[in-house]
C-alpha cells in the first residue's frame, strides 16, 4: 500500500534563485529517471492541450492579506486555460531537457512543417483536475494545491497512442511564493511521477518493443476450409466474414475468425469503448463487446452473438515479396462496405520493434481492421493504416502475432 506522507522539503526555483521551506504532500516517492547516458534518439513534441473542466466552473477558493480573510471563489477561465498550456508545456519540456531526452529541433523553427522535421512522438495532455486552497497578498500566494493531468504519447510513424498515463502533483507551503514559482513546483511535481515511470522511458529506446506480452488464456480457433479456386471465385462468401464496426467517434473494419462469434479488428478504432455496433452488408446490426485488447499492437478482440456463415483459414508460412494479395475493408463507411482491393506484397517492415507487411493493396479511411488475403483466401493479416506521406503504401499486422497478442490458438 503507497503511504500518504508529509515532509519539509527546500525547494530551489532555479530561475528565481530562491530557496524555501514548504510542506509537499506526495502520494509516493518519485524517483526521476535521468537518461543523460543512454543515447537516445527520438524526440517528442508538446502538441495537444485538452482541458475537461468547463469555463466557468469553480476550482479552488482563495482568502486575502495579512489575515487571508475574505474568502472568495476561484473560477476556471479562458485565461486560465492559455495560462496553463504555456506553463505546464514548459514544465514538461523543461523537465524533459534536464534529464537529457534530446530536444526536438522542430520547436526552433516556425517552418518545421515544410522542412520535413518530424518528432518521434507527439505528446497530448488533458487537464482532467484542478484545486487551489490559496492565501494571497503583496508578497505572493501560500497554501496548498493539487493538480491531475492525463499524458499521452502518441507515434508520428505508427499513427497511434502508444503510453498513457494518469499524474497527479501536489504542492503546499506555508511562505508567499509568486504564483509563477508556486505552479511551476505543482507541475513539476505532477511531472514527476511521469519521469519516473519506467514505461515511458522504454518508449524512448531505439530498439524498444512496444507491444506487450499477451497474459490473456488461450482461446482455441476453429480454422475454415481452403477455397476452391481462391479469392476472385469466393469474394462472395469471403465479403460474408467482413463486417462495418460504428462506434460514436467513427467507422472502421472487422472479420469474423472461428466459429464462436469473435470479430477481430484495430484498437485505435474502437479506443475505450466497452461495445460496439457491428453492421453487416444487409444493413442489419447487432452489438458486440469488446472483450480483449492490446493498445501497443492495435488490436482488439470482440464477441458476439453471432457467427458468420464463412470461416476463414489461417496461413501458416510467411507471405513473400511479390505475391499477389487481396484487402477487404469498408472504405469511407458503410456506403462502401466489403470493398476489395487487389495488390502485392512489397516489403516487410519493422517499424519501432513492431513487424509489418508492406503491401500496395489501397488502404483508405475506414478501411482499418480489415483482413488481408492472399490469392487463396487465406488469412495473412490485419490492416492497421496507411502512409499518409506517400501513396500505394499500406501496413498490414502478421496475423501470427495478431493471434499472439490476443491470446487465439
Amino acid at each position: 500500500m503507497k503511504s500518504i506522507f508529509t515532509t519539509l522539503y527546500c525547494i530551489i526555483i532555479f530561475f528565481s534563485g530562491t530557496c524555501f521551506k514548504t510542506s509537499l504532500s506526495v502520494a509516493a516517492e518519485r524517483v526521476e529517471i535521468n537518461v543523460s547516458n543512454e543515447n537516445f534518439h527520438k524526440t517528442a513534441q508538446f502538441k495537444s492541450w485538452k482541458s475537461t473542466i468547463e469555463v466557468s466552473s469553480k476550482v479552488g477558493s482563495i482568502t486575502h492579506g495579512l489575515f487571508c480573510s475574505d474568502p472568495s471563489d476561484i473560477y476556471y477561465t479562458a485565461g486560465l486555460d492559455q495560462y496553463n498550456i504555456t506553463r505546464i508545456s514548459k514544465a514538461y519540456l523543461d523537465k524533459s531537457n534536464t534529464l537529457g531526452y534530446p530536444k526536438y529541433s522542430g520547436d526552433e523553427s516556425a517552418f518545421s512543417d515544410k522542412l520535413g522535421v518530424e518528432p518521434d512522438f507527439r505528446i497530448g495532455i488533458t487537464l482532467l483536475e484542478m484545486n487551489y486552497d490559496i492565501c494571497s497578498n503583496s508578497e505572493g500566494i501560500s497554501g496548498s494545491s493539487r493538480i491531475k493531468l492525463k499524458v499521452e504519447l502518441f507515434s508520428t510513424k505508427l499513427q497511434k497512442i502508444m503510453f498513457g498515463k494518469i499524474i497527479e502533483g501536489h504542492f503546499s507551503s506555508e511562505k508567499k511564493i509568486k504564483i509563477e514559482d508556486y505552479d511551476r513546483v505543482l507541475f513539476l511535481n505532477a511531472f514527476a511521477e511521469l519521469f519516473s515511470d519506467q514505461k515511458y522511458v522504454d518508449m524512448f529506446k531505439d530498439d524498444a518493443i512496444l507491444e506487450a506480452k499477451s497474459e490473456f488464456s488461450k482461446i482455441e480457433i476453429k480454422e475454415g476450409q481452403r477455397f476452391n479456386g481462391g479469392v476472385q471465385k469466393n469474394s462472395k462468401d469471403i465479403l460474408t466474414t467482413v463486417v462495418t464496426i460504428e462506434t460514436t467517434t467513427g467507422n472502421g473494419t472487422g472479420f469474423y475468425l472461428g466459429d464462436d462469434g469473435y470479430i477481430i479488428s484495430n484498437y485505435h478504432v474502437v479506443g475505450e469503448a466497452k461495445f460496439v455496433k457491428i453492421r453487416f452488408s444487409s444493413g442489419h446490426s447487432i452489438t458486440g463487446v469488446v472483450t480483449r485488447k492490446d493498445p501497443s499492437r492495435d488490436v482488439v478482440l470482440i464477441k458476439t452473438e453471432s457467427q458468420a456463415p464463412t470461416n476463414l483459414t489461417i496461413r501458416k508460412t510467411a507471405c513473400k515479396i511479390g505475391e499477389e494479395v487481396y484487402a477487404i475493408g469498408s472504405p469511407f463507411g458503410e456506403r462502401l462496405s466489403g470493398t476489395v482491393t487487389k495488390g502485392i506484397v512489397s516489403a516487410e517492415r519493422k517499424i519501432d520493434g513492431a513487424n509489418f507487411i508492406q503491401s500496395d493493396a489501397a488502404i483508405n479511411p475506414g478501411n482499418s481492421g480489415g483482413p488481408l488475403l492472399d490469392s487463396s483466401g487465406a488469412l495473412i493479416g490485419v490492416a492497421t493504416l496507411k502512409k499518409n506521406d506517400a501513396t500505394g503504401i499500406g501496413l498490414f499486422i502478421p496475423i501470427g502475432e495478431v493471434l499472439e497478442k490476443l491470446g487465439l490458438q
